[in-house]
C-alpha cells in the first residue's frame, strides 16, 4: 500500500486553518464559564434595582453561570460606568443603564464618551411616568394645569420636584415646560423619597412619578394623576390620558433600561447575551412582573437598541440645548 506523507509546514497551517475556523464555535460555546458581574450606576431599592434582579435570577438559568448584582452608585451612574470600562472586555462585566445615560454628556464634563465607548445589548423594559399634582392645586385636566401654570406671575411659578437635575423626572417636566409654553419651576432633590414626600406634604405643586409608585396615593387621594408621558396610556393607569391626547402632539417621554457592555466586547458574546435576555424577557412570569411594576417589556436586536440609543441621544441632547441644562451645583 502507498503511503503519503504530508510536509511539516503544510501539516502546520491545516492544523491552523483548522483552528481558527473552530476558534469563533469554541469561544461561543465556552462563554460563559465563570459568574458575570452585572453592575447598576444605581442606588439600591430603585427601579433599575428592581427589575435588574428580577432579570438577574432567570438570565443566570439561561446562561449557566451566576449573575451577580453589584450597585455602583455615585455621580450620576459615571462611577459605575468606569468600572465597566476598566474591567476586561469579555463579557464577564456587564452593565444596566436607565434613560438618564443619554443625558450624560450634555451634563458632564466626561473622561469617556456614552456614545461610543459602549454597546447596547438588548434595551430591556420601557414606561411612562405620570404627571401628579398635590390635590391643593385647582387643576383637573391638564388643559386646566398649564392655563394655570400661565396665569402665575414672574417668580410665583407652578413648582415641579425631582430626584436630581438631569433625571428623566426632571427632564419631563422641562419638556412639558417647552411644548406648552408654560413657565414650571424646577426643584431638585437628592432621591425620589424627600421630593415624593414634600409633594405629598404640599410643599411642591406637582412632579412625576412611575405609575407603580403613584397608584397607592392616587387611590387614597394624596395625588392627582392630570396625564402620563408616553404616546400610549399605562395599563396601571387606563382611564388617564396621554399628553400627546390631551392637546400637545409633540410631547413623548419614556423611562427605559437597557443591557450595555464596553464596546471591543467579542460579537459573539453580545448576541449570546442579547438571546438570553430575549429569551428572559418571554418568560410569562418575567412579563407578568415587569406588566405589575408599571413596565412594559422591550426586547429585540442589538441592531434595534442601538438605533433606540442614537434616538434618544439625538432627542435629549436637543432637549438640553433648548432649556440651557447645566450641571447640578
Amino acid at each position: 500500500m502507498k503511503t503519503y506523507t504530508i510536509n511539516p509546514l503544510r501539516r502546520m497551517l491545516l492544523v491552523g486553518a483548522a483552528a481558527a475556523l473552530a476558534a469563533p464555535v469554541v469561544r461561543a460555546q465556552a462563554y460563559p464559564s465563570r459568574p458575570i458581574k452585572l453592575i447598576l450606576p444605581n442606588s439600591p431599592g430603585s427601579s433599575v434595582d428592581k427589575v435588574s434582579r428580577a432579570l438577574a435570577v432567570p438570565l443566570s438559568s439561561i446562561l449557566g453561570q451566576p449573575v451577580v448584582v453589584e450597585n455602583m452608585a455615585g455621580s450620576g451612574g459615571v462611577i459605575g460606568l468606569q468600572q465597566i470600562l476598566r474591567a476586561p472586555k469579555d463579557g464577564y462585566t456587564v452593565g444596566i443603564v436607565s434613560s438618564n445615560y443619554t443625558v450624560l454628556p450634555s451634563l458632564y464634563n466626561l473622561s469617556f464618551d456614552p456614545r461610543a465607548d459602549f454597546v447596547p445589548v438588548a434595551v430591556t423594559v420601557g414606561g411612562p411616568f405620570v404627571l401628579v399634582v398635590n390635590p391643593s392645586v385647582p387643576a383637573r385636566t391638564l388643559a386646566e394645569f398649564v392655563a394655570l401654570a400661565k396665569s402665575r406671575s414672574a417668580g410665583k411659578s407652578l413648582t415641579f420636584g425631582s430626584p436630581g437635575v438631569g433625571s428623566s423626572f426632571h427632564l419631563s417636566g422641562e419638556l412639558l415646560s417647552v411644548v406648552a409654553n408654560a413657565s414650571l419651576l424646577h426643584v431638585p432633590y437628592k432621591g425620589n423619597n424627600t421630593f415624593t414626600t414634600d409633594l405629598l406634604g404640599g410643599q411642591l405643586d406637582c412632579g412625576f412619578l412611575t405609575p407603580n409608585v403613584a397608584v397607592p396615593f392616587l387611590k387614597a387621594g394624596k395625588l392627582r394623576a392630570l396625564a402620563v408621558t408616553t404616546p400610549t396610556r399605562s395599563d396601571l393607569l387606563p382611564q388617564v390620558p396621554t399628553i400627546a391626547e390631551s392637546g400637545f402632539a409633540d410631547y413623548s417621554m419614556e423611562g427605559w433600561q437597557a443591557m450595555v457592555v464596553a464596546k471591543g466586547t467579542p460579537d459573539d458574546v453580545m448576541q449570546r447575551l442579547n438571546n438570553a435576555m430575549n429569551t428572559v424577557l418571554k418568560m410569562p412570569d418575567v412579563a407578568r412582573a415587569i406588566a405589575e411594576d408599571g413596565h412594559r417589556i422591550v426586547g429585540g436586536s442589538i441592531a434595534q437598541a442601538t438605533d433606540w440609543f442614537a434616538k434618544d441621544f439625538d432627542r435629549v441632547g436637543k432637549l438640553a440645548k433648548t432649556i440651557g441644562l447645566k450641571p447640578p451645583t
